[in-house]
């Protein structure tokens, strides 16, 4: 799909753990406390967040949408995702609502499924 994401809705997220090189040399970096919170811009979205562990990023959040966002699903999330840890479901609505997909992630195999309404 060469359009953009209209809409990113995580249904589930358990323990997804991705290694920080593999998303982007761009991260922006916030210490709380303890935590140092690891936060990857990906299109319009706040993109990946997450805590630093070990050169991994334990995901807390992935929000993706609007200009730009179809090429960083693709080229940047997706490889990333393939080399995670752990289970993401996520509906992504595609521009101009003509298109909905059903995003599942175990262990690195993502599977892309096409949601008919």
């Amino acid at each position: 799909m060469s359009y953009n994401i209209s809409s990113w809705k995580t249904k589930r997220l358990e323990q997804l753990v991705i290694p920080l090189k593999s998303l982007s040399e761009n991260a922006e970096l916030t210490i709380k406390g303890e935590e140092t919170i690891i936060t990857v811009p990906l299109s319009e979205g706040r993109g990946v967040v997450g805590i630093l562990a070990d050169k991994n990023l334990l995901v807390r959040e992935i929000n993706l949408y609007g200009e730009f966002s179809g090429s960083d699903y693709r080229y940047v999330l997706l490889p990333a995702l393939r080399e995670s840890m752990g289970f993401l479901e996520a509906v992504l609505i595609w521009e101009r609502s003509d298109s909905i997909t059903r995003l599942t992630v175990k262990d690195g195999e993502v599977v892309e499924e096409n949601v008919e309404l």
